[in-house]
């Protein structure tokens, strides 16, 4: 997950559950579930414009 994403869930106190990502160019898609506690979930599309270098990396 992106920075951006992880600053921008803290900061409104909701969850983002991921159902699928796709990547194209200088663009990441993300859609999914997203969560506020004591409310139904509601579906959302993330779309995040990257520019630089993208960088990938894999814990084993």
């Amino acid at each position: 997950m992106s920075v951006v994403i992880e600053q921008i869930l803290k900061n409104y106190h909701v969850d983002f559950e991921f159902l699928t990502e796709g990547y194209f160019g200088y663009s990441t898609t993300y859609t999914g579930w997203l969560w506020e506690k004591g409310k139904e979930p509601v579906s959302a599309i993330l779309y995040i414009w990257n520019s630089g270098d993208m960088v990938y990396r894999i814990d084993c």
